[in-house]
């Protein structure tokens, strides 16, 4: 082979898709990444898939856009990286209450195509031979994608073990001490988990350092929070208060476009990696053991009955028709 001016180095034209990311046993992580051959082998040996769901969305002047993609995608990855799980490409545009309408950066698509994308998504995986989907949620669209699985099931006919949480859902616990002055592994988080703040910047710099504008959060990271209703009613983000009779998308909040111009609540100027690194680990450690149940519950193939055969529907069906009461065969005379 003769190689060109340009392909000395014979690298891959682009470091984020072209580098094979591989799990502890030498396998590939990512399902783009695979071969149909490979995909094979995978479904036979692990049937289990992370469907990350996440979107593109104004975090502030110092956090990256794809932060929800970022966070979501990473723990996947690393989940997957020992357990062997494969992970599908993540949905990176996602559905948003009408307060995130509007702002710079945030691309909301409507509540109704994305239920119908992602049961889509649901379903063709499972054509793939994965009969276990984690749809794996990292940004505040847990109350849509619950739909999807059931349209999945129902509308699509998909016969699969289909599961719907959020990473944040892991570490409740954890998530209930902030704001309360009690420490969590030796780190204290000031403030409640909302979006765009202490915990969720925490995380990003943790998650991703390198795109953290550090300089910037030290700046212009302060900026307070606006309430319709009083929060003593309200739930925080990822619904960490279950005694209290809202959540937080049960209620038409301030919009952000006019309150929160910068795209950041509360106070991320208290952000720091190392609480990020305490979430974010009790997080891999808890989903991992459950990913591990699973693999031993119902190992490659084997999936409970989550689903209705048409033909078990509509009891009493005849089994015979009648036929018209009538025929004529020539026309009326004039």
């Amino acid at each position: 082979m003769v190689r060109g001016v340009y392909d000395m180095e014979l690298r891959p034209l682009s470091e984020r898709w072209g580098k094979p990311v591989l799990n502890k046993y030498g396998e590939k992580i990512y399902l783009d990444q695979m071969t149909g051959k490979e995909l094979e082998e995978r479904v036979k040996k692990n049937d289990i898939v992370f469907l990350p769901a996440a979107t593109t969305e104004n975090h502030g002047p110092f956090a990256p856009l794809g932060e929800d993609i970022f966070i979501g995608v990473s723990i996947a990855e690393r989940v997957a990286y020992e357990t062997g799980a494969t992970v599908a490409p993540p949905i990176m545009y996602g559905s948003h209450p009408s307060h995130h309408y509007g702002m710079r950066g945030t691309i909301p698509v409507r509540a109704t195509t994305f239920i119908e994308y992602v049961a889509d998504v649901i379903k063709w995986l499972s054509n793939a031979g994965f009969k276990k989907i984690i749809v794996w949620n990292s940004h505040g669209q847990e109350y849509v994608l619950p739909i999807s699985k059931d349209l999945a099931i129902v509308d699509r006919g998909t016969h699969a073990l289909v599961m719907v949480t959020s990473w944040w859902s892991w570490v409740q616990d954890l998530l209930r001490k902030a704001g309360t002055g009690e420490k969590i592994n030796n780190v204290t988080l000031k403030t409640p988990f909302i979006h765009a703040d202490e915990v969720e910047t925490s995380v990003t710099w943790y998650v991703v350092p390198d795109l953290i504008d550090e300089e910037t959060l030290k700046k212009e990271g302060k900026w307070g929070v606006y309430r319709v209703v009083p929060g003593k009613w309200v739930n925080s983000a990822g619904n960490v208060f279950p005694d209290k009779p809202f959540n937080w998308y049960d209620v038409s909040h301030a919009p952000e476009f006019y309150y929160y111009s910068k795209g950041m609540v509360g106070w991320p100027e208290l952000a720091d990696p190392h609480k990020g690194e305490v979430i974010v680990k009790a997080v891999i450690e808890r989903v991992t053991e459950f990913v591990e149940w699973l693999k031993k519950t119902y190992p490659p193939g084997v999936v409970p009955r989550t689903w209705i055969n048409d033909e078990d529907l509509y009891y009493n069906k005849p089994t015979e028709h009648a036929e018209p009461f009538e025929r004529v065969e020539n026309p009326p005379e004039e």
